[in-house]
């Protein structure tokens, strides 16, 4: 069952349901709120405790200054729109202006379930943002980031139950472990990529990242004063820059400190100043260093591999988590039946798991052999073509050739990998291949 398989059972389901329960007014809305989101562009929550960063991390992935959206505590959409603007249910329109860092809106004193934030921008066009502290929002996102500020043993995440497909951990403000020395980001990630192959991680989420939300940001958005202030600090001879970057105290001493200190905060600095003395010349060269060294390259990518790229299948996942809570209150044996039916034979939930198990080092492969695994799961795409990485043009008589030999090489290794781990992976893979067949047949 392919993702958009998958996604016409899930609608098929919705479907089927509501004829169910017609007259059921409470049942009714649900179902309808659930077709309606299937349709949407992906939801992305981002998610933690006080001071995680995500209001930062918004602003990183967006790539201008947006939030924070102060609302009377209530959880923020960030929507594409024609115009900077916020909408507070039931109608009213708080226009905001863009060049202003932060925003406030008012809300009634009863509180609204959430604000929307309409925002210009190409990076929602595909992707809508919920910055939240809470947990009873999570069931309205597709895909969950959730943000800690220290690794537990394992990470205790509130966003758990079946397929947690939906889930990436980010070990925030990453530039700020063991006090901001000069190599926290380095050590951040370390302990991300220890953490994100242990299985007990695995079953929880699909991928453990380090970032800096502060430098991604300062480096999407960095300005012309600011990277001359860094390069004149970087032109200083070595011992008294370095002098100046013992400390916040010290570092105070120096003309523009305080801005510099706010956007990078003192770890930012001394990494940007770094960067620059190693060949960073320019302001847009010091921007996509520090965006890169931040983790944020890392994050999009896998974004993009996870959740954007089966955006079908998350979608597919969400309407068919919230079928299976209506039908645990409100019993309906033939679509218990169905609905267990199609998650079972969901194998676009598999395909995701592998993708995350491989990115993530869980499950390991030769490299050559990783990297088919990886295209025939779709991570290049969902089209045979894609899978099978030949030319779009390619017709059925010179797919299914290709498709079987892929599915022999992939057979052989069910019983032939080295490990347990590539046995099973080799399963996945194999599935995947008959999928073509079966459609090509």
């Amino acid at each position: 069952m392919s993702d958009d398989d998958l996604e016409r059972r899930a609608r098929d389901l919705l479907d089927r349901a509501a004829l169910a329960f017609r007259g059921h007014a409470r049942a009714e809305k649900w179902l309808r709120h659930h077709r309606v989101r299937l349709d949407e562009p992906l939801r992305v929550a981002i998610t933690g405790g006080p001071q995680a960063g995500k209001s930062t991390l918004v602003n990183a992935l967006i790539g201008e200054e947006v939030a924070p959206v102060r609302a009377g505590g209530a959880p923020v959409w960030f929507h594409d729109g024609t115009q900077p603007l916020a909408r507070i249910p039931p109608g009213h329109v708080v226009p905001l202006e863009r060049s202003k860092p932060g925003h406030a809106v008012a809300v009634p004193e009863s509180g609204v379930r959430s604000v929307v934030v309409e925002w210009p921008c190409r990076a929602l066009r595909h992707t809508r943002l919920l910055e939240t502290a809470s947990d009873d929002v999570y069931s309205e996102a597709d895909a969950v980031l959730h943000l800690v500020r220290h690794l537990g043993e394992p990470p205790s995440l509130p966003v758990g139950g079946a397929l947690p497909v939906h889930v990436m951990v980010l070990l925030s403000r990453a530039d700020e472990l063991a006090g901001g020395k000069p190599d926290a980001l380095l050590n951040a990630k370390r302990i991300a990529r220890r953490r994100r192959k242990d299985p007990r991680v695995g079953a929880l989420c699909q991928d453990v990242l380090a970032i800096s939300g502060r430098i991604a940001h300062a480096g999407r958005t960095l300005r012309e004063d600011e990277y001359g202030a860094i390069a004149a600090i970087a032109g200083m001879p070595r011992a008294e820059a370095d002098a100046h970057l013992l400390s916040v105290d010290r570092f105070a001493s120096l003309p523009a400190s305080a801005g510099l200190l706010d956007r990078l905060g003192l770890g930012g600095v001394r990494l940007a100043v770094t960067l620059t003395r190693t060949g960073a010349r320019t302001r847009a060269a010091l921007g996509e260093q520090l965006v890169r060294q931040s983790g944020l390259t890392e994050l999009q990518a896998s974004i993009s591999d996870l959740f954007t790229g089966r955006r079908g299948a998350l979608k597919a996942r969400s309407a068919l988590m919230g079928l299976s809570h209506l039908l645990r209150a409100e019993a309906q044996p033939a679509l218990s039946a169905e609905l267990e039916k199609v998650v079972a034979g969901a194998h676009s939930f598999r395909e995701l798991r592998l993708l995350a198990a491989l990115r993530t080092g869980r499950v390991t492969l030769p490299a050559e052999l990783a990297v088919e695994a990886r295209r025939l799961v779709g991570a290049e795409g969902g089209a045979h073509c894609e899978r099978l990485g030949v030319d779009p043009r390619t017709p059925p008589s010179v797919l299914w050739p290709a498709a079987e030999s892929a599915a022999a090489r992939w057979h052989s290794l069910t019983t032939d990998a080295a490990t347990a781990g590539g046995r099973r992976a080799a399963e996945i893979v194999l599935r995947s291949c008959t999928a073509i067949l079966d459609d090509l047949g």
